[in-house]
């Protein structure tokens, strides 16, 4: 059973609830703007679990407010009867197969009423101080479980969640700090000694320029990152320090601050000391002493591991797209031939007919057929008909032009969808493929095919169109095979009625 903490309405508890929720308000999240940065989280949730809903939920005394929200209208709803009450409780992801099953949650609102939640699973979301401030949630309005990869998969964009919440904090120390410090600067450069003892025991870098770019200050903690005495930098500027691509970015930046008046905020980066990149967060304003002098100040907290969080994030997301759109060529290619299949041709077949009669252009149809496409399997094995089929499939392309759209059609029928072509013309492309395939070598030698042709007239729809050509593909098999055919039912159109009665039902002609 997973841990459940003790919150069952003791004096511990309730202090331990008060500090919780105290925590929660200061921290700026509850009934603030949406982010990108939380809804880019719910939103791969949706997706890795296969959800419709997913939630970065806040518990207050008396609501649960969404941070982020997928799937559901409202902002927020109320707290008694909500499953993340019980989720911040625990340590351990809170996962309920069926809501329904569970006697915690069968009587709640949000599972008898709208909108009737079904399974939920929820990983506690937890601040800088371990204060449990709400939930990352995936929900689902199906009874279902979830798989251990779509656990870990929500545990590890719950600590994404948690970075954001930190890096929040984090930017609330340093504005605070940023606050107290010009409201101290003057005071205290008139005492250095109570300034440097202020600065070196704070936990951020800090450091201070001249309008000249000199290096006045810098704390001890900057001079323990780059392994320097308190004294090594005094005096030098950026280009004496930096690499000279970095010591221009640090100038221009400072010299824009110094013109500006005010303080100014941005991301920089520096080499650390093994050659890596340390990302910080800056905040660098002007001040005039009481001599007339002009400085720049600075102050910054390492960002680095919140960076990496959100490069991590964005390449999810990359991976992510990439898939999807593998899927989605999947889906409309047939494997074994590489050509489109026959749901891609569909949509050909709706834009072509479409384009027709709006253009009034030409437009022809060809259906092809392996002959004795059986006995080929029967005779030399489906592992040849498969190579057949193949090979036929590669050499299609090369007969038609880029603007032609082919495709296997199923079993050993292809179909190919001749824009701006007369039926004459079709036809005698056609015929010159029936004489070319029995010629080429390989599996094909020796293969022969029937084509049926079709042309687009006013009025027809894609079913008629289709029906015209597989018309003309059972004439030229009835005829010999090895041959193309245009149907006599096509040189006798006159409406959808007469071409249903004229085209046969079915055609078993291998």
């Amino acid at each position: 059973m997973p841990k459940i903490l003790d919150l069952d309405g003791t004096l511990a508890a309730q202090l331990l609830e008060s500090a919780r929720l105290a925590a929660l308000h200061a921290s700026g999240l509850l009934d603030s703007d949406p982010e990108e940065s939380f809804d880019d989280i719910t939103a791969l949730v949706t997706r890795f679990c296969e959800v419709p809903i997913a939630l970065v939920s806040l518990v207050d005394t008396d609501r649960q407010w969404f941070k982020s929200v997928q799937g559901l209208a409202c902002r927020q709803t109320v707290r008694d009867g909500s499953m993340c009450t019980y989720t911040i409780r625990q340590t351990v992801p809170l996962v309920v197969p069926d809501l329904t099953a569970d006697e915690r949650f069968s009587a709640s609102p949000f599972v008898m009423g709208k909108p009737h939640l079904r399974a939920y699973a929820g990983v506690p979301l937890r601040d800088l101080n371990g204060f449990c401030f709400g939930a990352l949630c995936a929900v689902d309005l199906v009874p279902r479980p979830f798989s251990a990869e779509q656990i870990e998969t929500l545990r590890m964009l719950a600590k994404q969640v948690e970075a954001q919440i930190a890096l929040r904090q984090r930017m609330q120390q340093v504005q605070q700090l940023v606050e107290n410090t010009e409201a101290l600067t003057k005071d205290l450069l008139s005492s250095n000694e109570r300034f440097c003892a202020f600065m070196d025991h704070s936990p951020i870098v800090a450091f201070i320029k001249d309008a000249d770019g000199r290096m006045r200050f810098y704390n001890r903690r900057l001079a323990a990152l780059y392994g320097v005495t308190n004294k090594e930098w005094l005096n030098k500027t950026d280009h004496e320090i930096w690499p000279a691509h970095l010591a221009d970015e640090y100038r221009a930046t400072d010299l824009a601050v110094l013109n500006s008046n005010h303080a100014v905020e941005q991301e920089e980066r520096s080499p650390g000391p093994r050659g890596e990149y340390i990302y910080w967060k800056s905040y660098k304003f002007p001040f005039t002493d009481a001599r007339g002098e002009r400085f720049l100040a600075g102050i910054a907290i390492d960002v680095t591991r919140e960076r990496l969080y959100e490069e991590e994030l964005e390449r999810k997301k990359e991976e992510l797209t990439a898939a999807t759109i593998e899927l989605g060529k999947l889906s409309i290619t047939d494997t074994l031939t590489g050509l489109p299949n026959r749901r891609c041709f569909d949509q050909w077949l709706e834009q072509c007919v479409s384009y027709a009669a709006r253009s009034r252009r030409s437009l022809s149809l060809i259906m092809l057929d392996i002959d004795h496409f059986k006995a080929i399997n029967d005779t030399k094995g489906h592992l040849f008909g498969d190579e057949v089929l193949r090979e036929f499939g590669m050499v299609l392309p090369r007969l038609f032009r880029g603007s032609d759209h082919i495709c296997r059609y199923g079993g050993e029928e292809f179909a190919i969808l001749l824009p701006d072509t007369s039926p004459e013309n079709a036809l005698m492309l056609a015929t010159r493929i029936c004489n070319a395939i029995p010629m080429l070598e390989g599996a094909l030698h020796g293969v022969t095919i029937s084509v049926g042709v079709a042309r687009w007239q006013v009025g027809m729809t894609t079913s008629t169109l289709l029906a015209v050509a597989d018309a003309g593909l059972y004439e030229a098999k009835r005829n010999g095979r090895n041959q193309a055919a245009f149907s006599s039912v096509q040189r006798s159109y006159a409406s959808e009625e007469a071409l249903r009665s004229a085209v046969p039902p079915t055609r078993c002609i291998q």
